[in-house]
């Protein structure tokens, strides 16, 4: 039965209780973490110790929460499938390792992220870019499900939306990702000084950061389905899909231009009227 066929109330499969449990557990986190924001003075490279936790916080809870939309969505015999369960244990598994490593660290005032001040430090760098994959790559493994789905309760271009969000989003993130930790670094041509960065961000305003085509690369996997959403309650309902695609294939090339702007050593196109 599905959940809004449920008498008194919303019925939540056990997976999309996991998905919704991490992204509500990152907003009540989100707000601990401004509060220390508040209270504590120090700073890494120019920035509060608890800006990055935050970031991370921020963008786990969409991402878990878009996870758990999607799920709720499936035919019911495939939101109560243990193996879908197993997906969700494995991203909760993965997600905490990642957020308990960074809080950690934010807690020490270190890096976590490029810290090699330590053999532990450069081993736990690789544990949590392994969870970092798998955290992305459920978004991948969801889609599949959701092109299999014959029963999906959603039109075809929200269908469509999904299912491009969720794969675009899922390979741009890794190759972006996996291009910042080739480089060691998300900035190309030297670290900006705190008064180059863009607020809350740290986007650099003069140089490449290659966290903005990451940025949109991982968002992809929300722009595209509201898109999609958006498309299918038009009037001219039979040009839903084509706007679809031609917004997915517009947001893939904007990452690509910002990832190949970022490698040169330039700004993101709309950070330059920022600065």
């Amino acid at each position: 039965m599905r959940p809004e066929n449920m008498p008194g109330g919303f019925c939540w499969s056990p997976s999309q209780r996991v998905f919704a449990g991490i992204s509500f557990a990152m907003i009540l986190a989100f707000a601990a973490t401004l509060a220390l924001w508040a209270v504590d003075p120090r700073v890494i490279d120019g920035v509060s110790v608890w800006a990055k936790p935050l970031k991370f916080e921020l963008a786990l809870a969409v991402h878990a929460g878009t996870l758990a939309l999607v799920v709720s969505r499936l035919s019911p015999s495939l939101q109560t499938k243990t193996s879908l369960l197993g997906v969700a244990l494995v991203f909760l598994a993965a997600s905490t390792i990642e957020m308990g490593w960074i809080i950690f660290q934010a807690a020490q005032g270190q890096h976590s992220h490029f810290n090699d001040s330590s053999a532990f430090h450069r081993a736990m760098f690789s544990v949590m870019a392994f969870a970092a994959i798998i955290i992305t790559g459920t978004a991948a493994v969801i889609a599949k499900v959701v092109w299999r789905d014959a029963d999906f309760a959603a039109g075809a271009a929200v269908k469509s939306g999904i299912l491009l969000g969720l794969i675009g989003g899922t390979i741009l993130t890794l190759v972006t990702a996996f291009a910042i930790g080739a480089m060691g670094s998300p900035y190309v041509g030297g670290v900006p000084l705190l008064t180059s960065r863009m607020t809350f961000s740290g986007w650099s305003l003069i140089g490449g950061d290659l966290r903005v085509p990451h940025f949109l690369s991982t968002h992809m996997m929300q722009a595209v389905p509201i898109a999609a959403l958006l498309a299918s309650n038009l009037q001219g309902r039979h040009l839903a899909n084509p706007l679809v695609y031609g917004f997915a294939a517009f947001w893939v090339v904007w990452t690509l231009m910002e990832f190949g702007m970022a490698l040169s050593g330039q700004p993101a196109v709309f950070l330059t009227r920022y600065s």
